[in-house]
């Protein structure tokens, strides 16, 4: 349900919105991190040399990130020394998920709709993730996390929370509290 609430609001599927329009900004740079993406990784492909080239395509692509920038992102994210030389089908699931934010962290956005994003990994991984995001976007930019990690979410420190029910979302302008995560 929560998955599929964030491919109908990224516009993957249009007959999932059942009322109403989903109108996108010309201005919009979407950023998207699945749960799934970090297995999408093309195995035989080395870590940095995904992640530099999915940072240098597209539209909203840089041609200017390095090699070295790329690694030093990826450092940030737990993945320092050779691990970055090294080919996906080597690396541990954790470290798949690292690859696939550092893709996800140097592509410019406005927008971020991350799925799950601490599946995967290690505290202070996830910490680091929150930190970046806790002060990311000003005025300018946006954040819609599905998440089951209630320490994350804290810790990111969320202005709106979106509650789905009966096939609707429901917004609303207020922190994370205890009833969000009763079942």
């Amino acid at each position: 349900g929560k998955s599929t609430l964030l491919k109908a609001l990224r516009g993957n599927v249009p007959s999932m919105i059942q009322d109403g329009d989903r109108i996108e900004n010309d201005r919009l740079k979407l950023g998207v991190f699945t749960q799934d993406l970090a297995q999408e990784l093309d195995k035989e492909a080395r870590a940095v040399n995904l992640v530099t080239s999915y940072a240098r395509e597209g539209a909203d692509g840089d041609i200017n990130i390095t090699d070295e920038t790329a690694r030093n992102i990826m450092g940030r994210l737990g993945l320092g020394g050779e691990k970055p030389m090294r080919k996906i089908e080597a690396l541990s699931g954790g470290e798949k998920a690292r690859v696939a934010l550092s893709m996800f962290a140097l592509k410019a956005s406005n927008l971020l709709m991350l799925d799950e994003p601490s599946n995967h990994l290690d505290v202070g991984c996830i910490q680091g993730l929150a930190n970046a995001l806790s002060g990311w976007g000003g005025k300018d930019g946006a954040i819609a996390v599905i998440s089951h990690d209630r320490e994350f979410c804290e810790k990111v420190g969320f202005t709106h929370v979106g509650t789905v029910m009966d096939g609707k979302l429901a917004l609303e302008q207020r922190p994370v509290q205890d009833s969000d995560w009763i079942q």
